[in-house]
């Protein structure tokens, strides 16, 4: 919970939403986190939660978490 809310001030910092998402895998290793970025990216898809799961996938190599 710690790290989801360095996220989201790390984003208000950005001039975003402060939200932030963290995913952690089976064994407790933090697979991926990330704050909303919608204004920076210009995307209205760059929500937390949505940045983190791609990066989760990412680091996975998977689909799985999509």
């Amino acid at each position: 919970m710690e790290r989801a809310l360095h996220q989201a001030r790390l984003a208000a910092e950005r001039g975003e939403v402060p939200i932030g998402a963290v995913i952690v895998g089976p064994d407790g290793a933090v697979l991926a986190a990330a704050g909303n970025r919608t204004e920076e990216m210009r995307d209205p898809t760059a929500h937390a939660e949505m940045l983190a799961i791609r990066a989760a996938a990412a680091a996975l190599r998977s689909n799985d978490l999509l």
